[in-house]
């Protein structure tokens, strides 16, 4: 909120200052997006993400899978999908402005949040030293994808012991460290009291085009992401805004 200069209500605020500091001189310098899915970055989040890369925050994508099940056209296998949806994932990256990419591999419609993911995210925490988290709601009872909640669970758990130094000390080698996230936000929950809503008008060209680099899912035409515009447009109507996404915080120690 900013505060008025005549001691009325303060005026409501939708730019991505909400998060906190923004910035190389910041509290939010490098953050990182655990996803479940090739396309889940660009749908959830693309909007937003293009403002904080325009801040000169640093952001990256954990992807848990592959999106290997990911379509109804037969002349695909899981493989050649799989490897598919990789180029995507990198082009849609690139379109955003991403600084990296990291791929766990597993198998869509099989990802459960059990130790060995929680590791592989902690490793991910690790390497890339983010500050900030993007992911899933795990907590969220809507929830019907399981390879969704299970991102979001991991990338919770993952979040204490990956500042611990005896938990898998393997990872500590060649100059990789423990590390130290400071806070989470969680896609969408434009439902709940404590809602972030962002503001993606400025952005909403460059969240189209990066999601069209998903074309094993969207294809070229217009009309496959209604539903995407439609979403947007739905969650800045509180605020009256043209396209918006919103996000949960979690307060971590």
């Amino acid at each position: 909120m900013t505060e008025p200069a005549n001691g009325s209500e303060p005026t409501p605020r939708f730019d991505i200052s909400q998060f906190g500091a923004i910035g190389p001189e910041g509290d939010i310098k490098r953050l990182l997006v655990v996803a479940a899915h090739p396309d889940d970055l660009e749908t959830t989040c693309g909007g937003t993400l293009a403002l904080l890369v325009d801040a000169g925050v640093e952001v990256a994508l954990l992807l848990c899978t592959d999106g290997d099940i990911g379509t109804h056209d037969l002349s695909y296998t899981r493989e050649s999908l799989a490897a598919t949806r990789r180029e995507e994932t990198l082009a849609g990256a690139q379109a955003l402005g991403l600084k990296e990419v990291f791929f766990l591999g597993h198998h869509d419609g099989e990802l459960v949040a059990d130790l060995q993911l929680r590791a592989e995210v902690a490793g991910a925490y690790r390497r890339f030293l983010p500050d900030t988290i993007f992911t899933f709601d795990p907590y969220w009872h809507g929830q019907a994808h399981p390879d969704h909640n299970a991102a979001g669970r991991a990338a919770v758990d993952a979040y204490m012991p990956s500042k611990m130094e005896l938990y898998h000390p393997e990872q500590l080698i060649d100059g990789v460290t423990v590390a130290d996230v400071k806070r989470f936000f969680f896609f969408g929950g434009s439902e709940r009291a404590n809602a972030i809503t962002v503001d993606i008008s400025s952005a909403w060209e460059r969240k189209v085009k990066a999601t069209r680099c998903h074309v094993s899912q969207f294809g070229q035409r217009e009309e496959a992401l209604q539903w995407l515009e439609q979403w947007n447009r739905e969650t800045g109507k509180c605020c009256g805004l043209e396209f918006a996404e919103a996000f949960t915080p979690m307060t971590v120690w």
